[in-house]
């Protein structure tokens, strides 16, 4: 969406609202003015539709009656960005933090977004598993897919997000379906996480689950 400097003359209490309502929502003054006026005369917005697919994240992985919820919200670093967190059956109980961040216009390569997956630790056995468990999900992946893009450096993880449809409807999707399609796509990655680690140490094959977590998922008509 194209964006042009105007000038606009506005009373200084309607401007001190403006900005107690733009560090609210973390935002500055100008895109929040936007913001109002897009919603006031119907004009969707990328930060409308960012906003939309969250809260239906949120509905999805944390909402009331959630089966199994495995999920925490964590703190919202920015309107591009929605953060979760769920729990490892490992020793000391590790968190995993799950990140998304939506871009507000696709990239070159037809990316709306990144799914960011890490953790915080010193232990360098957790860290070799989590790695192997990336390489693992990754290979998964790979032979289903050809256009993955994604990158793993120890204990963190990094996926370009673009959906992928078996009707070729891509383009058309709504915000609210875009948001069950990374909801499907962090639930089951989460899913396959937490069945490698009950095999870790085990002597079992640790791919298996993977595969069997990744089929289910295949079962679906829309991917990222």
């Amino acid at each position: 969406m194209a964006k042009s400097v105007y000038s606009l003359v506005l009373s200084d209490e309607v401007i001190r609202e403006i900005d107690q309502l733009a560090y609210r929502n973390q935002t500055n003054r100008s895109n929040m003015v936007n913001q109002i006026l897009a919603e006031y005369v119907s004009v969707p917005t990328p930060e409308k539709r960012m906003q939309e697919i969250f809260d239906r994240m949120e509905a999805l992985l944390l909402g009331t009656g959630v089966e199994n919820n495995a999920f925490q919200l964590q703190s919202l670093p920015s309107e591009t960005m929605f953060s979760l967190r769920s729990a490892i059956a490992y020793k000391y109980n590790p968190s995993v933090r799950y990140s998304v961040e939506l871009y507000k216009q696709r990239d070159d390569d037809g990316a709306f977004g990144e799914l960011r997956v890490g953790l915080r630790t010193q232990n360098q056995a957790l860290i070799q598993c989590m790695s192997e468990f990336y390489n693992l999900w990754n290979s998964t992946e790979c032979q289903y897919f050809e256009d993955i893009d994604a990158a793993a450096d120890g204990e963190k993880y990094v996926r370009k997000l673009k959906l992928k449809t078996t009707d070729g409807t891509g383009e058309k999707l709504s915000g609210l379906t875009v948001g069950d399609v990374i909801s499907t796509y962090i639930r089951t990655f989460d899913r396959a996480l937490k069945a490698y680690f009950e095999r870790v140490g085990s002597g079992r094959d640790t791919g298996a689950p993977i595969d069997a977590v990744y089929q289910q998922y295949l079962k679906g008509e829309v991917f990222v």
